[in-house]
């Protein structure tokens, strides 16, 4: 029973490092902004505005994700390794889990400031908003496509070129609050700028912290990924063989 829980200790430790830090960091967020020494410009909003710290991780993991599968699926077709591809489409879906994330928080941020809790979610004149949507579902309809391959060589070879092709929705939803018109808030180090919103040391510190916890998960949900699609592989090889053999 010891060397079970051991095992199983040793097998998901990323996982609890993960989950301890982003604990330890919800609460050091509630206690500082309860007790003031964490400062918004809208203190009746102070509550609402933990959410974005948990919006800017999701939204820098989900772009650290796919510029992972960019890299991969480059790295497939120069070396024709099947690991790439594999490592590639479990960065887009762990992504496409951050993005999604990342729109459901933001639409909540929106109404709870700039709609001042009337219901309104959503605002499609802007850019941010929009185009996070697009890469959202450019990612999603890559997932979608490359379930509808069966050959396996065909499917590496394919989802790897759509992969590299639909990366450049990732900066275009990024600079798309500064090239088009948006209400995103943009962050500033300098307190007072209006419809920005200002970070000080101690929130970009607590917002690192975050980053890094939700990046030790994204790296143990990869890796899982990766050891039960290589486990599927062998099981399909078995399959195919021993029928083969009938």
């Amino acid at each position: 029973m010891t060397n079970n829980i051991k095992q199983l200790l040793k097998k998901n430790i990323l996982l609890i490092i993960s989950i301890a830090m982003l604990l330890f960091n919800l609460s050091l967020i509630l206690i500082l902004t309860a007790s003031n020494l964490i400062v918004w410009s809208t203190p009746a909003n102070r509550i609402v505005y933990i959410i974005f710290y948990y919006h800017v991780s999701g939204a820098w993991l989900s772009y650290l994700s796919f510029g992972i599968s960019l890299v991969s699926h480059i790295l497939y077709f120069k070396s024709k390794e099947i690991k790439w591809n594999r490592l590639g489409t479990n960065s887009i879906i762990v992504g496409v889990f951050f993005i999604a994330f990342t729109l459901i928080t933001g639409s909540l941020f929106y109404n709870a400031t700039s709609a001042s809790y009337a219901g309104v979610y959503w605002q499609w004149s802007d850019g941010r908003q929009t185009m996070t949507l697009v890469l959202f579902l450019s990612y999603i309809s890559y997932l979608i496509f490359r379930s509808m391959i069966e050959d396996k060589e065909k499917k590496a070879k394919l989802s790897s070129a759509l992969g590299i092709t639909l990366f450049p929705t990732v900066p275009l939803s990024y600079i798309s609050a500064i090239i088009f018109t948006s209400i995103h808030p943009l962050i500033t180090p300098n307190p007072g700028e209006t419809g920005r919103i200002f970070w000080d040391p101690v929130k970009l510190l607590i917002l690192f912290f975050n980053l890094i916890a939700l990046t030790i998960f994204f790296v143990y949900v990869v890796k899982n990924l990766n050891s039960l699609e290589k486990s599927r592989e062998k099981l399909e090889e078995i399959i195919q063989k021993r029928l083969l053999e009938e």
